[in-house]
């Protein structure tokens, strides 16, 4: 046995070994400790491709995040109210879809700072140029263009019947009695409001004059009025459609999606929107003419457009009533303060920001 120990102990040392390595083998490195993640199926942010696998913005987001922090995870998925119980009992360890950091929430869960400042967007139909004698004989048989003709032409003929009861005794070559003379009075009114002025018929009183001159002074501001609203509606008519940014909608045809995050606001501004069971129903309404425009999240409206209806619809370069999303953990999870130092940076970088998302919206 002596022999046996010192031959071992000869052998270290002359291969600088330690002797302690004879008697037990290297240990293996630690492994990667595995959390339990959940998510949604909520496009752009978390969902299924055709494969299977679950991409988006949160999930890709998520992903670079955990190798920093060095953690391995499974993603379980769940529906909205149960994702928020599960974060909630500690079931699992956090939440990587959108969960929107509202003041309820924030009593439950430990968010992240916001990775993705958001808000409502609006949809509208494309308008390609085309003919554009169609466009003026389509705008010229408006409603809207109807009832300013019908305006100008009750001032006309109130005018015309004004000027011929005052002038049908005094002036009866010119403002003559019965049918005949109440045309005279119109035409005089026509040629007034126009200011081509021929001079073939002209009061004569000093009442029929003062109504002239008021008359040509309320016709310059009439025919200017008249000038610049028929041409504003042939112009942004053109450009922009009925609807050009939130102010536009209480007086539009509106769609939303029932039960989802733009109902409230549009009941909130007096609008009367139409529900749909999803986006892609109400898209496919706004592609076929029967709305104005289409009010949901405009990430997902993005996300939607771009994925099958970009050729008929188009998503207007407004934001607007603020949400703001983030990862969720269980309170007190030592969790979120690693993940809000990469996010933070990560959030920051343009170019990583811009491979991030341009792939799902375009941004």
């Amino acid at each position: 046995m002596r022999h046996v120990l010192a031959v071992a102990f000869l052998a270290c040392v002359l291969w600088g070994a330690p002797l302690s390595a004879v008697a037990q083998s290297p240990a293996p490195p630690p492994a990667s400790p595995g959390l339990k993640v959940g998510v949604m199926p909520v496009p752009p942010f978390s969902y299924k491709d055709g494969q299977g696998e679950w991409v988006g913005i949160s999930i890709d987001l998520w992903r670079d995040v955990s190798v920093e922090m060095g953690y391995e995870y499974t993603l379980e998925e769940y529906d909205p109210k149960s994702l928020v119980h599960a974060v909630e009992q500690g079931r699992i360890d956090a939440a990587v879809t959108i969960l929107p950091i509202t003041s309820d929430l924030e009593r439950r869960l430990d968010f992240t700072h916001p990775y993705y400042h958001t808000g409502l967007g609006i949809a509208v139909p494309n308008r390609p140029v085309g003919n554009i004698f169609l466009h003026v004989v389509e705008e010229l048989v408006s409603t809207q263009f109807l009832i300013y003709v019908a305006l100008m032409g009750v001032l006309l003929m109130l005018s015309g019947l004004v000027v011929w009861w005052i002038e049908r005794r005094i002036n009866p070559d010119q403002f003559g009695r019965g049918p005949k003379g109440v045309v005279d009075g119109m035409w005089w009114s026509a040629v007034t409001m126009t200011t081509v002025g021929y001079g073939d018929a002209a009061p004569k009183s000093v009442a029929g004059r003062l109504l002239g001159m008021a008359w040509m002074f309320a016709s310059v501001v009439l025919v200017s009025v008249f000038t610049a609203s028929v041409t504003t509606t042939l112009t942004v008519g053109r450009m922009e459609g009925k609807v050009g940014g939130p102010a536009d909608l209480p007086t539009a045809a509106v769609g939303c999606v029932t039960g989802g995050v733009a109902g409230d606001y549009l009941r909130h501004i007096h609008a009367r929107p139409r529900q749909y069971p999803d986006i892609h129903s109400a898209l496919s309404a706004l592609a076929a003419g029967d709305l104005d425009a289409v009010v949901d999240d405009r990430p997902f409206l993005l996300h939607t457009v771009r994925e099958g209806f970009s050729k008929k619809t188009a998503v207007l370069d407004v934001q607007f009533d603020p949400m703001l999303y983030g990862f969720a953990f269980p309170l007190g999870s030592p969790l979120r303060k690693q993940a809000n130092v990469i996010l933070l940076r990560l959030r920051l970088d343009r170019d990583y920001w811009k491979k991030l998302t341009g792939p799902y919206i375009g941004e």
